[in-house]
């Protein structure tokens, strides 16, 4: 366990973000989503009943939606849960949603926007279920006093648009302003996120909801990008040139590795990178020096422990020759 512990404290320190810098106003983009069986997409399983025409995805269409919307907005993601999960098997979670329709639930809530107040925008993203939205949406809309703000739906779906979301959304929120939603099949928030984002992109365009990268700012994306691949590749290389001689790496412990001994087990297979998701991530740029911030899950391996954990990030970087650097 202190080996685990220590393990994710060190890819706490070697994460680095990078995004545009956050600009007025202040977005929260909240979502329902669910993982499990869904319709239409992921693997198809064996014996399950929705087998012939739905599949299991390891992160839900919706929240793949969100990550993007908060990514190029700058916005703080809110992921709406209930207390009880919706099933995983998709027959059954169509069956929950039913009830809870025909009963005009309100499903109680896991967890509650503390700082409401503070939001200027709210994005709020959800499934098309039944035609309708979850019932779960409703539970949140009434648990916060939105009048004033500015509200964005936007909703995955495989046919059915927004389904008369946007209209329940005016009609709920008479104190809101509510602007035009975006609707994108989950099927291609799946299979083909580029487009996803090419579709997301100039719908927040076109409501000056997009944060402008700085040139140093992109610089910085890009050096963020190639550290994460030459992790997950194993390019000692890369690496070695991307990170500042003289750059420990310091366990829980105390302990301190130099480069040679944290490349070294990322080498021989004691530390595994798959992959990782930025949530929340925000950038400064001071001339030749950038500072860096996000939530980042992770997929790895680590002293022979698998797991997908999220971890707080703070990096720093210093442009070297045209070159951006990390180090502590």
């Amino acid at each position: 366990m202190k080996k685990l512990i220590a393990g994710m404290l060190l890819l706490t320190l070697l994460l680095v973000s990078a995004a545009a810098e956050t600009a007025a106003p202040r977005v929260l983009v909240a979502y329902l989503s669910r993982a499990g069986e869904n319709y239409n997409v992921g693997t198809a399983r064996e014996g399950s009943a929705s087998a012939a025409y739905a599949g299991y995805i390891e992160k839900g269409n919706t929240a793949m939606m969100a990550a993007v919307i908060a990514e190029i907005s700058g916005g703080d993601l809110f992921e709406i849960r209930t207390v009880t999960p919706y099933p995983e098997d998709y027959a059954s979670m169509l069956q929950v949603a039913q009830e809870e329709i025909d009963t005009d639930a309100r499903p109680e809530l896991a967890a509650k926007v503390e700082n409401m107040a503070d939001y200027d925008v709210v994005f709020i993203g959800y499934p098309i279920w039944h035609g309708r939205m979850p019932q779960a949406i409703l539970s949140f809309i009434e648990g916060y006093d939105l009048s004033g703000k500015t509200v964005i739906p936007f909703n995955t779906h495989e046919g059915s648009g927004q389904s008369g979301t946007q209209q329940v959304l005016e009609q709920v929120l008479p104190d809101s302003t509510v602007l035009q939603g975006l609707a994108v099949r989950g099927k291609m928030a799946q299979e083909d996120p580029e487009e996803m984002r090419a579709q997301i992109e100039p719908w927040l365009e076109g409501m000056q909801m997009k944060r402008v990268r700085t040139d140093a700012a992109n610089e910085v994306l890009a050096t963020y990008k190639a550290i994460q691949q030459a992790m997950i590749d194993k390019d000692i290389g890369t690496l070695d040139r991307l990170y500042l001689e003289g750059t420990t790496f310091t366990h829980m412990s105390g302990k301190k590795q130099t480069k040679a001994e944290f490349f070294g087990e990322i080498a021989d297979g004691t530390l595994n990178y798959y992959a990782y998701d930025i949530q929340n991530p925000e950038i400064t740029v001071d001339g030749d020096e950038a500072a860096l911030s996000a939530s980042v899950t992770l997929k790895a391996k680590v002293y022979g422990s698998s797991g997908s954990w999220t971890l707080p990030v703070r990096a720093h970087f210093t442009k070297i020759n045209g070159q951006w650097i990390a180090h502590n």
